[in-house]
């Protein structure tokens, strides 16, 4: 890899960059290692990892800018953070405008990504949304086109719900029901979870037909399936189990066509779900606190560059939010069909609720309300009624950024 743009040979000997990300990521940081030593060969500066896990590193970040100790350099930021510690980083647009960065290959969401107020204090690295994959062979002996709507989703998963097939598997522990809820939810008409207010929208028919569509999509998959998280769902559809599952592509996808790991190389296919999954973008940022901004700056070019990019989606699974790098013909061949995962990406939305600093008291009792709803234990009704009241009960607008839309954000 090319030296880090405007950064010289040498010219940070003896320096030490301290870089936070999440603990436990361990493909990430084992990313990071490598690169960190090309970039000492380069710079001198070493390169020093910090672990936190994700549930203490917002709190971290903001007691390092509140204390001054400047403990920092880099950071690794979930975006759902931004409303609460955006305002203690370094801002990037006059580096990037000097160094001549070319920000076009981020676009759609990844465009938003790192800005607050219209400044840029982050640089995107990884992202993506959930894609849903089939089994092109059942389809084609079925004589089902693929399907773009709920109903033509559950239809097609009741056809083929039979000869040791079920029609459908996904994670069904509670967490990761809210994904599912907000697709169905907003359909392809792509409703909004929230009024510019804050006052929920899902508490209606619409509400109730998306997790009435949910419990059908789920009766066709193996018993136990709530219980199942996304090691077991994947394996079942790996198995060669199930038509359908619809799924964050980076836990699945490199499976698919190992023959070692898959039962149905060359037999499936991954496309847009018949509505908007979530976007689960993170960026990276230079703490405002650090000592060794500079320095920073040159290893932040250089892991965002397009060749670093490349190399941490192919070596370590990181998925880019580079549109050239998802495009890759070497991605593409070690990781078959991308383009849905770009294109499924672009369909998403960005959860304007993640601005409250009390979104994951919502988002967590929600997961075992719907997950109540889907097992038969409440009824879709009461199940968006409480889920709604939930949020007024937890929600206090004067908490969250001023004059906020909280309305979601759409990739197109």
């Amino acid at each position: 890899m090319a030296l880090s743009q405007g950064a010289h040979a040498g010219e940070f000997d003896g320096v030490v960059i301290t870089h936070l990300t999440q603990g436990g990521a361990a493909d990430r940081i084992a990313g990071y290692k490598a690169l960190a030593e090309e970039f000492k060969a380069q710079t001198g500066a070493t390169i020093q990892i910090v672990e936190q896990p994700w549930e203490q590193m917002q709190t971290a970040i903001i007691n390092d800018a509140i204390g001054g100790t400047g403990s920092y350099d880099v950071i690794d930021v979930d975006s759902g953070w931004d409303a609460n510690v955006a305002a203690y980083f370094e801002t990037l647009d006059g580096r990037i405008a000097t160094a001549g960065v070319d920000m076009s290959d981020y676009q759609g969401l990844n465009a938003l990504i790192g800005v607050a107020n219209n400044v840029r204090h982050g640089i995107p690295f990884t992202g993506r949304s959930m894609v849903m994959f089939y089994r092109t062979d059942l389809l084609e002996a079925a004589g089902l086109a693929v399907p773009t709507t709920w109903e033509e989703l559950n239809a097609a998963a009741a056809a083929l719900n039979k000869d040791g097939v079920y029609g459908y598997v996904g994670a069904g522990v509670s967490v990761q029901l809210m994904k599912m809820f907000f697709g169905a939810y907003m359909g392809n008409e792509k409703r909004v979870l929230f009024t510019p207010e804050g006052k929920p929208t899902f508490n209606s028919p619409e509400g109730v037909r998306a997790l009435d569509r949910l419990k059908e999509l789920f009766s066709y998959a193996p018993r136990g399936v709530f219980g199942m998280d996304i090691p077991e769902a994947d394996q079942v559809f790996l198995n060669g189990e199930a038509a359908f599952t619809i799924e964050w592509p980076d836990y699945i996808q490199p499976s698919l066509n190992d023959p070692e790991r898959s039962k149905v190389v060359g037999k499936w296919a991954a496309t847009v779900p018949p509505g908007p999954g979530n976007a689960g973008p993170w960026y990276w940022a230079i703490s405002g606190g650090s000592k060794n901004k500079d320095a920073s700056w040159a290893w932040l070019q250089l892991i965002s560059s397009p060749e670093a990019s490349k190399s941490l989606m192919i070596d370590h699974g990181i998925y880019s939010t580079r549109n050239s790098v998802l495009l890759d013909k070497d991605v593409e061949a070690k990781f078959p069909g991308m383009q849905a995962v770009v294109d499924s990406y672009k369909a998403s939305f960005y959860p304007s609720f993640i601005a409250s600093p009390t979104f994951l008291d919502w988002f967590l009792g929600s997961a075992d309300i719907f997950s109540a709803a889907l097992n038969g234990s409440i009824t879709s009704a009461e199940g968006v009624q409480q889920s709604a009241d939930l949020w007024n009960k937890v929600f206090d607008a004067s908490k969250g950024p001023q004059g906020y839309n909280w309305s979601d954000v759409f990739a197109e």
